[in-house]
C-alpha cells in the first residue's frame, strides 16, 4: 500500500486555491515545514492529520490516497491482530457500510460485517465481565451484582462458581448470591458443595427455597419421586418458593402441579402483587390448549395492572390484551 500523504496535501491545497503560507497558518506550523510535507521529506505530526482532515473535508485516508481495497485489508488485519475499540469498530464499520452501498451482494464484504459484529459483542462481553468484577469488590453485598454476573456467565456455571464462590464470607448468609451458588452447584452435580451451603443458609432464609432446592438435589440424583415428595410438602402459602416449584414442575411435565403452584404463588403475593406467576401461568394454560382458562388469567394480569401498578395503558397493557384477545 503505497502512501502519497504529500502528494495528497498538495492536490488538496490547490484544489481550494490555497497558498502554503495559508495551509501553515491553519496548521501552526512553518509553510517551509508545507513545503516538505508536500515535496516527502517530512510528514505532519500525527495529531494534525485529524485538524488537516477536517480543514479539507475529507477522510484521514484520503489523505494517505488509500483505496477502498485498501482500508477492507486494513479491517481484515484489524479483526485478525487488534483488540476491538469503539474507535476502530466505528471505523470498520464506516468501510464496510461504504463498500456494501457498492457491492450489496458482495459475501466477502458480508462476512466481514459479520465477523466484526462477532468480535464487538464478544468485546462487549468481556468489558461487562470486567466491571461486575470490580463491582463485587467495592460491594459484594449488593445482590443485583451476583444477579447480573450470574446473567453474564450464562451455561459456564464453573466459571460463576470459582468466581464467586470466595465472596461467601464477605455476605449476609440472606445474599442471593447463596441460591445462586446452590443452584448452579446442583447443576452441575457438586451434591456435598450444594448440601453444606443449603445447610447454611437454612437458619437464615424466611421462605422455603432450601426444600426447594433439596428437591433439585433428589431430582439430579436421578431420584424423581423422592423430588415430588419434598416439593409437595412445601409451605403453600409462600409466594416465592410456590413460583419456584411451578417452573420446575413445567420441566419436568408435570403440569397439574405446575397450575397448582402458580395459583398458590399468585394467591400468597403481596400487594402490590407480583405477576410472575400469573404470566407463567397463561402461558401454562395456552400451552395446554386451555384456552379459556389461558383468557381468564391475561385477564387477572389487566386487573392486577390496573389495581395493583395504576396501569392502564402502554406496552405492557396493549401486550396484554393482545394475548387475551387471541383467544
Amino acid at each position: 500500500m503505497e502512501l502519497n500523504l504529500g502528494t495528497s496535501i498538495r492536490r488538496l491545497r490547490t484544489e481550494r486555491g490555497m497558498t502554503q503560507e495559508e495551509l501553515a497558518a491553519f496548521a501552526g506550523v512553518s509553510f517551509q515545514a508545507v513545503s516538505k510535507w508536500e515535496c516527502g521529506t517530512t510528514t505532519p505530526d500525527i495529531a494534525l492529520l485529524p485538524k488537516l482532515a477536517v480543514f479539507f473535508g475529507v477522510r484521514i485516508d484520503d489523505l494517505f490516497g488509500i483505496t477502498d481495497e485498501d482500508e477492507l485489508e486494513r479491517v481484515d488485519y484489524l479483526l485478525g491482530h487488534e483488540r476491538i475499540t469503539e474507535e476502530n469498530f466505528d471505523y470498520s464499520k464506516n468501510v464496510l457500510d461504504r463498500a456494501l452501498e457498492h457491492s450489496p451482494d458482495d459475501v466477502r464484504i458480508l462476512k466481514t460485517y459479520a465477523r466484526l459484529y462477532f468480535a464487538k459483542n464478544q468485546r462487549d462481553r468481556l468489558e461487562a465481565g470486567r466491571m461486575l468484577r470490580q463491582a463485587m469488590k467495592n460491594a459484594p453485598e449488593d445482590d443485583e451484582i451476583w444477579l447480573l454476573y450470574h446473567q453474564f456467565c450464562g451455561k459456564e456455571l464453573d466459571d460463576f462458581i470459582r468466581t464467586c464462590e470466595p465472596y461467601l464470607p464477605m455476605v449476609p448468609v440472606t445474599s442471593r448470591l447463596y441460591e445462586l451458588l446452590i443452584a448452579a452447584m446442583i447443576e452441575r452435580r457438586y451434591s456435598d458443595r450444594a448440601e453444606s451451603l443449603i445447610a447454611a443458609y437454612e437458619p437464615h432464609c424466611s421462605t422455603a427455597m432450601p426444600s426447594v432446592f433439596r428437591g433439585d438435589l433428589a431430582l439430579a440424583g436421578g431420584d424423581t419421586g423422592k423430588a415430588l415428595a419434598i416439593w409437595d410438602s412445601v409451605d403453600t402459602g409462600d409466594h416465592k418458593a410456590q413460583y419456584e416449584l411451578g417452573e420446575r414442575f413445567v420441566k419436568i411435565n408435570e403440569n397439574v402441579r405446575a397450575v397448582t403452584a402458580f395459583e398458590r404463588s399468585f394467591a400468597a403475593a403481596d400487594i402490590p402483587r407480583d405477576l410472575s406467576a400469573m404470566y407463567s401461568l397463561a402461558f401454562l394454560h395456552e400451552r395446554l390448549g386451555n384456552h379459556p382458562e389461558a383468557k381468564a388469567a391475561w385477564q387477572t394480569i389487566l386487573d392486577v395492572l390496573a389495581s395493583d401498578w395504576n396501569t392502564t395503558d402502554g406496552e405492557t397493557v396493549d401486550w396484554a390484551k393482545r394475548e387475551r384477545d387471541k383467544f
